[in-house]
């Protein structure tokens, strides 16, 4: 792997990390205070580190498509919101697993929106991710909790914000779409901090802080991480967070991953390789 590739994947490896550091430190300050609650802190500040680019090129605040851009930012406001919400009964591999449950949905929107072609031979990694997903669910079983059903609703938000970015393709530079991404989750979030518990802000404030400055940051760095290598040559490097995730969850709260949660975790995993090295081959022909 060339140089910018391995430093593309290093990149998408600590994003990874940043995000699963951010969402250990909602279990551990997420007391008091609500999904909508955290997700605007989350979003507040990326908006604060994306406003210098802003006034340097104040023409970043213009799209082409602004109806495609506030479909976008509906989609990761309800991603990360429906996600912070099952963390709050899950344990952090868990929630991280299900929600990996995504490409599933970004396949069969592609379909019904793009009018992108559906093969088997497409669709096996996504089919093997989601039998990953089953596994971890058991849906109907013993191991089901209700609240399971936050991060797969979260995964098909995140699948329509997907299909947006797509939409969005050589009409307006990533960073123009970073700001209508922030601005806009800041206004749609913004009405919730009435019902904000103002003293769990200050007892816990510290925490907070950094909860949101690891998942700012990671936000970053997976961008410069795309804009160093390709997407299929680092995207199997995004399934590191399902690792981090059980390191932390253990290291912090005990969360020992069930052996039916690292089985499904595998098999998600396996799929997220599969696909990318698909993608690959495709590439190249």
């Amino acid at each position: 792997m060339p140089a910018p590739h391995a430093m593309g994947g290093l990149l998408l490896i600590g994003a990874m990390a940043g995000f699963s550091l951010s969402d250990a430190l909602v279990q551990l300050a997420g007391s008091g205070l609500q999904a909508v609650h955290l997700a605007w802190l989350r979003y507040v500040l990326l908006l604060l580190s994306a406003l210098p680019l802003l006034i340097r090129n104040p023409a970043l605040a213009r799209s082409r498509r602004p109806g495609v851009q506030v479909l976008r930012a509906a989609g990761l406001v309800g991603s990360a919101v429906l996600f912070l919400q099952g963390l709050k009964s899950l344990p952090i591999a868990d929630a991280t697993a299900l929600v990996f449950v995504s490409p599933l949905y970004v396949t069969l929107l592609s379909a019904l929106m793009l009018r992108e072609p559906v093969g088997l031979w497409r669709n096996l990694p996504v089919m093997l991710g989601f039998a990953g997903v089953l596994i971890v669910a058991q849906p109907g079983g013993a191991g089901f909790n209700a609240a399971m059903l936050y991060p797969m609703l979260s995964s098909m938000a995140w699948a329509t914000a997907v299909i947006c970015t797509r939409l969005l393709s050589g009409a307006d530079s990533a960073t123009t779409t970073m700001l209508y991404s922030a601005a806009l989750g800041v206004v749609a979030l913004s009405p919730a901090l009435a019902t904000a518990d103002t003293a769990a802000v200050a007892a816990q404030w510290p925490w907070l802080l950094a909860m949101a400055l690891a998942w700012c940051l990671a936000q970053w760095m997976t961008i410069l991480a795309y804009r160093l290598a390709p997407p299929g040559a680092i995207a199997p490097f995004s399934y590191s967070q399902m690792l981090w995730a059980a390191i932390l969850g253990w290291l912090l709260f005990g969360q020992v991953p069930s052996a039916r949660t690292a089985l499904g975790m595998s098999v998600i995993a396996l799929s997220g390789v599969m696909a990318a090295w698909m993608a690959r081959r495709t590439f190249k022909r």
